[in-house]
């Protein structure tokens, strides 16, 4: 098989032409060239017939397509451009890509695509609320800068209004569904809907996956995306295959149930030998990459999870604000004699950044208080279930760390490591990170991540809220990439405020300086 892009054609070598003609009798004419006797119109609709007489046929994408992206974006790797030929060809099917892949920029290419020649009007993408700004928002805007997209939120009037507007792509968080799922299934200018990270909807007696399914029409295209499609075990699969293509599963759950668990006492049942390939097959069809398997990406990849505040820590941050604001106005009258130091300014900004994190630090008793911040506690578990292998944890305020850990082992097991852990202790709780399948997660105060301590068997690394140091943060980055990483890593920064993001930029841009503490004190505190 040969591409000619500029006639936009394919030329094959086929034992029975006659019947490729027949089959596409207005795009196929016969050719003798090199062997080639046959030569096709290259556009969307032949390959899928090519495709369907099994002949692959590679899509129009790959050679019809300028590939939009920012000048920051230096390269499109090659599992991104086999993931984008998949979604043009798949009317419902699976993005199993593991976290770090950039899963993200192929399928808005595969939208842009598809819009472009008129395959595809408007999308809806459902995904958890930590990514519906700070990654497809913000990859709509630096990929595919001429498509409009908005993100439905507020209340349920708000986001139905939102959805009148007119615009390519439509952005929901999983639950917000509910609200918009009737006006949805009778927008027949919606003909795709991407579900981000699809693990979510694995429960079919769910309200969230009974929305979903009742939400779609026949004639809707279905992109179903994550790298964690089973996270408990195989029955995970049958949900979502159901969805996709409900033939590759038994009707009833309890006989998928049957078919890749045994059951070894009243309450416990183990997977099969060869349940998980199994569960793989039912999820057909799929594209499917490891960031093992991608050899050209970075050896790093950085991503961002946004969460809300709780009521009690908007009001706890507003009451703050306003005690540094009054605060700051006496130091500014008085500036000859109390002015505002850059370490003054610092230790102020922790009191906002405490919060923030979820506790706040009684300055009578030196004791943490916590605040309900379940949110960012979510977006957490959530990250740490996306990840493919174990987890480092970073949160700058111990106080917080004891809080964590009891949340966390309701779901992943998990150890501390903090200045109040003994040193031999410590060594301990590493030696078992190192050499056993437990525990996953490890919850890390930045300032035990010492020199030469090598963490290799995590690739993911969470800041759970911005820490002041580049040092310290280059640091903690370290512990993970170093010689005998396996792995392809990743780092998650988690924040809710603005004040965060700009620390996070601040440090990691190795900006820091009493200059910038000082004007992000008054930016904080006068905006």
């Amino acid at each position: 098989m040969i591409v000619h892009p500029e006639s936009k054609s394919l030329l094959l070598r086929v034992k029975n032409p006659d019947l490729i003609k027949k089959c596409i009798p207005n795009y196929s004419r016969d050719i003798d060239y090199e062997g080639h006797n046959l030569v096709v119109k290259h556009d969307l609709d032949v390959v899928k017939v090519l495709r369907n007489m099994g002949i692959n046929a590679p899509s129009p994408i790959r050679q019809h397509y300028d590939w939009p992206r920012p000048a920051w974006f230096s390269k499109i790797f090659d599992h991104q451009v086999i993931t984008a030929d998949f979604l043009t060809l798949t009317h419902r099917g699976f993005v199993l890509n593991e976290m770090g892949t950039s899963k993200t920029a192929s399928a808005l290419w595969a939208c842009d695509y598809l819009m472009r020649i008129g395959k595809l009007k408007k999308v809806l993408i459902a995904s958890p609320l930590s990514t519906l700004e700070r990654v497809w928002m913000d990859e709509i805007f630096n990929v595919i800068m001429r498509r409009k997209a908005v993100m439905l939120y507020g209340t349920a009037e708000r986001r139905l209004e939102l959805l009148k507007s007119d615009a390519d792509f439509y952005v929901i968080n999983h639950d917000g569904l509910k609200i918009i799922a009737n006006e949805v299934k009778k927008r027949k200018d919606i003909e795709l809907v991407i579900v981000d990270e699809a693990a979510a909807y694995r429960n079919a007696s769910t309200n969230r996956y009974k929305i979903l399914l009742n939400m779609l029409r026949t004639d809707m295209k279905l992109w179903l995306m994550t790298g964690t499609p089973c996270p408990n075990d195989p029955t995970d699969a049958w949900a979502l295959a159901k969805l996709v293509n409900p033939s590759r599963v038994p009707v009833y759950f309890n006989s998928w149930k049957r078919q890749t668990m045994n059951q070894i006492s009243t309450y416990k049942w183990v997977p099969k030998p060869g349940s998980h390939q199994m569960a793989y097959d039912a999820m057909q069809p799929a594209v499917r990459f490891k960031k093992a398997d991608c050899l050209d990406l970075p050896p790093i990849t950085f991503e961002s999870r946004t969460c809300d505040l709780t009521p009690e820590q908007k009001q706890a941050y507003k009451d703050m604000k306003n005690y540094l604001a009054a605060d700051l106005a006496t130091a500014e009258l008085a500036a000859g004699t109390q002015q505002i130091t850059a370490v003054n300014a610092a230790d102020k900004i922790n009191k906002l950044r405490q919060i923030l994190c979820g506790v706040v630090k009684d300055p009578a008793t030196d004791t943490y208080l916590p605040l309900n911040h379940t949110p960012r506690v979510q977006v957490l578990k959530e990250c740490i279930e996306q990840a493919s292998h174990k987890v480092i944890v970073i949160v700058p305020f111990k106080g917080i760390i004891r809080y964590l850990r009891t949340e966390l082992e309701k779901d992943f097991t998990c150890e501390v490591l903090n200045g109040d852990v003994p040193p031999k202790q410590r060594a301990a709780i590493i030696k078992k990170f190192k050499d056993e399948d437990d525990p996953r997660v490890l919850l890390c105060h930045p300032k035990v991540m010492a020199h030469g301590l090598t963490l290799t068997e995590a690739d993911t690394t969470i800041f759970y809220a911005p820490i002041y140091s580049n040092e310290e943060t280059q640091q903690v980055i370290e512990r993970i990439n170093r010689p005998g990483q396996r792995f392809k890593m990743t780092i998650i920064r988690i924040g809710a405020s603005a004040l965060e993001w700009s620390i996070y930029a601040i440090v990691e841009g190795k900006r820091l300086s009493q200059e910038s503490i000082l004007d992000l004190y008054r930016k904080e505190l006068t905006t």
